[in-house]
């Protein structure tokens, strides 16, 4: 049998490699590495990588035999880069991520409902608040990107009896969605909500909607929570439309620069909720076994998982 050598590139190098050695992948053999200097010296015959796009993709072309990259994150925009290689096979993680980032949503939105960050203002200053509080049961939900992430935050949406609005560049229907919104219809889908839920991917198309016509399109009491990419949001809009009070918050877990600099607008920027993208973790007892699966069909020359389409993005 053919044998083949990849290289893990990640912080937990060491726990993927013994969950992978458990399964005993046939023809594989593994060297791991916690960063790019410690990956030079096996470039030169790597097959696959396996790792997070920060440490993989300025390797990418020091590695003459490579063939396939699995990803260890969602986002895969370092790998996008105009210029880079493309003749090798890139895949994603899906299917992973969807509980957690539906957690964090309901969360968000209970925390907002709930009135949870003012009563314990009160709380500071020993102020019994008895403000009624709010409920989802009823509340509208727009999300934009209805992928397997947003499926599962509509999911979850749906529990509470909310109404869901999904935004799409091609779907037209989706479960737990009542109505679908294509680009071209973008004002209409934000009309109305009372949240507005980011999970789209970095792409052109998906740069800067969320602008200073589409903020003032919302009504001055939905929450904005972006847990899909930075580039969706542009940042001078929404930092205005928060300071003028056109709509009531939002909570950011992604960033056009991350980290954040300490010099940025959002720091303090009134009723904004910065979460450092902690929204969904990486586990290797969760991302390890779609590379099993995906080595399995790879030795087996079949279609991989959640392959990379380099012109969509996604």
């Amino acid at each position: 049998m053919k044998e083949f050598k990849a290289v893990i590139l990640s912080s937990d190098a060491h726990e993927y490699r013994d969950i992978l050695l458990a399964e005993a992948l046939p023809g594989l053999s593994i060297e791991i590495c916690r960063d790019v200097e410690q990956a030079e010296p096996h470039l030169a015959d790597c097959d696959i990588m396996f790792g997070t796009p920060a440490l993989v993709s300025p390797l990418i072309s020091r590695a003459p035999r490579l063939k396939w990259v699995q990803s260890m994150w969602a986002g895969i925009t370092p790998f996008l880069v105009p210029g880079m290689r493309r003749d090798y096979i890139l895949t994603g993680v899906k299917e992973v991520f969807g509980p957690m980032m539906a957690e964090y949503v309901i969360c968000h939105m209970l925390i907002h409902e709930r009135r949870f960050l003012h009563r314990f203002q009160s709380q500071l200053v020993k102020q019994w608040d008895t403000t009624p509080p709010g409920t989802l049961m009823g509340k509208y939900v727009g999300i934009m990107g209805i992928g397997s992430i947003g499926r599962a935050i509509a999911g979850a949406a749906k529990f509470f009896g909310m109404k869901t609005r999904g935004f799409s560049r091609t779907q037209t229907q989706c479960k737990n969605i009542d109505c679908c919104y294509l680009f071209r219809e973008l004002t209409s889908f934000v009309k109305g909500l009372d949240y507005l839920v980011c999970v789209l991917p970095e792409t052109a198309d998906t740069t800067g909607l969320i602008d200073d016509a589409l903020l003032q399109a919302m009504p001055d009491t939905a929450l904005i929570i972006n847990v899909g990419r930075g580039n969706v949001i542009h940042e001078p809009s929404l930092i205005r439309a928060l300071e003028n009070g056109n709509i009531a918050g939002a909570v950011l877990d992604v960033f056009q620069e991350e980290p954040l600099p300490p010099d940025h607008g959002f720091w303090e920027t009134p009723n904004t909720l910065i979460t450092s993208h902690t929204a969904a973790l990486s586990f290797p007892g969760e991302i390890a076994p779609i590379f099993v699966e995906n080595y399995q069909r790879f030795i087996n020359h079949e279609a991989l998982m959640y392959q990379i389409d380099f012109e969509h993005g996604y």
